[in-house]
């Protein structure tokens, strides 16, 4: 199998894992995997490109620049991952940072 399907395979796993935790009102941990479905995601698409990111901010702009500049995807998809990547590192990083169930706004 090839890395981005390996890649897209695990934005799946992330998703499904998003929906069990946002189920059980595990707010953090849903917006966790949903900023990861997201990241796996664009690096499927980046590979498909043949392109290699290692790191979660060259991932995100090298997705912006592949796919939101060119006018594949809309801006605001561009908006929402980085809103993801903001909310994810601050429910796995804030230990007194409280989320909602009314906070699920970007996913």
């Amino acid at each position: 199998m090839d890395n981005a399907k390996l890649e897209f395979n695990n934005a799946i796993d992330a998703i499904k894992d998003f929906k069990i935790a946002l189920a059980n009102k595990r707010y953090k941990n849903s917006i966790n995997r949903s900023y990861y479905a997201v990241f796996h995601a664009a690096k499927a698409l980046l590979l498909k490109k043949d392109i290699l990111t290692k790191k979660h901010d060259s991932t995100i702009q090298q997705f912006g620049l592949e796919y939101v500049v060119n006018g594949n995807f809309d801006q605001k998809i561009a908006k929402i991952i980085n809103r993801l990547e903001e909310d994810r590192s601050e429910a796995d990083y804030a230990i007194n940072s409280i989320f909602t169930e009314k906070m699920q706004h970007t996913i």
